[in-house]
């Protein structure tokens, strides 16, 4: 019964974040209250609430303390929530890590190994490279997000072609979203982390597709906390992360879901490459 229990406060604490309830600062600071737990919207609120409950459900238990489970309807939302602070606990993207460090979060664990993005498009399309994609409408993650946004603009700019004025770029922020698009024919080209096509759900649609571009290696999402967090907390739910395992059969389901073979402990130097990337990238 218990188990029912958070799973429906889980899916509740979604449901109000999504109808804009973001709370304050101050909450984040609370060390009796909820542990708040915001996850980057890259999937729809019922797809996160399925991936992300059960390492939920561990640190609630580990920690002796309820953990809300939330999300936002879109990037800019997410983003904005977790500028004020109301995230405790958060998964980000690893672009969206250097927007909010200012306001103290660090990293404190991540999934390996690291993923790649890419560019997608029907196979009967007739496009078989990105340089054939002058004049054409592309679906993407966010403006947030590097393998499912920001490098394939890069790559288009050293193609001689304008991601501002020669290709019609519309921002998705949902992986499923990008993909339906493009066999639907909303979309000539969707980018996207290309990793979410080993999912079961489009086993049947991989076929349909042709992989045209692939970014550089790109860190998993990190699991960050905010500063202020007691230290035996943030190491209990470091141990929590850690902990999750091929060993056994709901630990692999969790990381077969999270498209990562392990997480380990991590901290804010392990993205510093990436960081350089990045700047190189804006340049």
């Amino acid at each position: 019964m218990k188990k029912i229990t958070n799973a429906f406060s889980l899916i509740l604490a979604s449901f109000f974040v999504l109808c804009g309830g973001g709370g304050s600062g101050a909450l984040a600071h609370d060390q009796s209250g909820p542990l708040r737990f915001g996850v980057y919207p890259y999937e729809s609120a019922r797809s996160i609430n399925r991936l992300y409950a059960p390492i939920a459900e561990r640190i609630e238990k580990k920690i002796g303390r309820k953990v809300l489970l939330l999300s936002a309807p879109d990037q800019n939302a997410f983003m904005a929530n977790a500028r004020k602070g109301n995230y405790q606990l958060a998964l980000v993207s690893p672009f969206s890590l250097f927007k909010i460090q200012p306001v103290g979060y660090q990293v404190i664990a991540r999934g390996e190994p690291s993923f790649h993005g890419g560019v997608i498009v029907r196979n009967d399309s007739g496009i078989a490279g990105p340089e054939q994609l002058r004049g054409k409408k592309i679906a993407a993650i966010g403006r947030y997000s590097y393998g499912g946004y920001l490098y394939f603009r890069q790559e288009l700019a050293g193609l001689g072609i304008s991601p501002d004025r020669d290709v019609a770029f519309t921002l998705l922020d949902k992986v499923d979203t990008v993909i339906i698009g493009v066999l639907n024919k909303q979309y000539d080209a969707g980018v996207l982390r290309l990793d979410a096509l080993n999912r079961a759900e489009f086993a049947s649609v991989r076929d349909k597709l042709l992989v045209i571009s692939r970014s550089p290696d790109i860190p998993q999402f990190p699991f960050v906390v905010k500063a202020g967090m007691e230290p035996k907390t943030v190491q209990a739910i470091r141990e929590v992360l850690a902990a999750i395992s091929g060993g056994n059969p709901e630990d692999q389901e969790i990381l077969k879901s999270l498209q990562i073979e392990r997480i380990v402990a991590g901290e804010d130097a392990d993205y510093e490459a990436f960081r350089h990337v990045l700047e190189e990238s804006e340049q």
